[in-house]
Parts: C-alpha cells; structure tokens; sequence
C-alpha cells in the first residue's frame, strides 16, 4: 500500500489518506487508467443546481483531444429555436439549446457512407432540468438519412455525479457528470453550471470511444 500512495501522491488529493499519503478520489484513479476521461477529483464543495439553458448569443469553444487528436473549435450560433455549430474538421450539426438533446441534423460528420448526413425530428418525453445528481431525462430522435435509411431510437440521461475537472491553466471546477444512452452510444458530459459543457466523452458500444475532449479555453 505505502508503494501505491508514492506512486499516486502527486495526482489530486482525495478526502481519504494512508500512512499519512493522500489517495486520489475514484474517478481520479479512473481517468489515470483511461486517459479518454478528464482529470477530476472530489468536490470540495456544493455545487450548483442548473436550470434549463437559454441560449442567447454566439460563442467560439477550443477542446484538446484526449484521444491523440489534438485540438479542435466550435463555432456555436444562434438557428431557429436551437444552435447551429460548425466544428473545425467540417462537421457541421443543429440542435436545441439544450446541449443533452439529440442533434436535429448533420452534415459531413463521421465516416459513414450511410450517415454522415442526416434530418431529424426530436422531442423530449421527460425533462433533464434542474441538472442535479439523479436527474433523468428521455428524448426521441427520428432520423432519415441523406441515403434514405432511417431510426427512431430513444436517448435516456442520467445525472450521475459531480466531480471537480482539473484543467492546467483553471482553477478546479465543479461539474455534473451526465450520462446519455441511445442504445447504440454512451455520451458522458462533464456540464460546469455557468461555462456549459467542459469535457465530453462518446463510446460506441461496439466500437469503443469515438470522440473525447477537454475543453482548454
């Protein structure tokens, strides 16, 4: 055990301790082992709860690869009801302000030959809000290909946690930890009350991870 707590002495400090070396927190040993997850740690603190989000403006976000990808921006502007965002690698997609409801339509994202554009029409059955540990949320997406095939699927999110991000260059901050499960993908999102979406993770469950980031701005 004493071989243990040096080796892990330097990632953040954790509310348990042996032999007078602070362990880190679970989701900290977790993030060691699967560098496709942020750094976190325990909350030091309450967190806020959050209400729904009212988009109101444009906005620019930089994200560093946690899968050896390196850095990538979203352009987020204002569409409708929703947000339209255009990502750096030619992604484009609209959605709802709301950041946990499915994308409504997409265009020249991901490697399908079947699915990298798409229409869709969402509706939420069960509201995620106030974001607050045990929230649940449901939405239904029917989606038609621009090759014709076609779903509907339902997507459940779970609020199952909050944890502190560690980010070089910003203080430790607070984040629910949102869990949306379509079946077919699990979409983690670290959401920081006041700054939105700060970390996200996308594992197809057959496939493995497909997209995770950190944001650095």
């Amino acid at each position: 055990m004493k071989r243990l707590c040096s080796l892990l002495v330097t990632l953040p400090l954790a509310a348990c301790s042996t032999d007078g070396f602070e362990l880190p927190s679970f989701s900290s040993v977790t993030s060691l082992l699967d560098p496709t997850r942020p750094e976190t740690q325990t909350l030091s603190g309450p967190i806020e709860t959050v209400a729904r989000p009212d988009f109101g403006g444009s906005e620019n976000i930089t994200v560093s690869s946690l899968t050896g990808d390196g850095a990538k921006s979203f352009t987020v502007r204002p569409y409708g009801n929703g947000v339209r965002v255009s990502q750096s690698d030619g992604c484009v997609w609209t959605r709802s302000s709301d950041w946990f409801s499915p994308s409504d339509s997409w265009a020249n994202c991901g490697d399908s030959k079947n699915w990298h554009t798409a229409q869709a029409q969402v509706r939420e059955l069960d509201s995620l809000y106030p974001l607050q540990i045990g929230s649940t949320g449901r939405y239904q997406r029917s989606a038609v290909s621009h090759t014709g095939r076609s779903y509907t699927r339902e997507t459940r999110c779970t609020v199952t946690d909050a944890v502190e991000v560690v980010r070089r260059g910003h203080a430790a901050t607070p984040a629910y930890v949102v869990e949306c499960d379509d079946s077919r993908r699990l979409r983690t999102t670290w959401y920081a009350p006041g700054e939105g979406p700060i970390a996200y993770r996308e594992r197809h469950f057959r496939n493995g991870v497909e997209e995770a980031w950190v944001r650095v701005d």
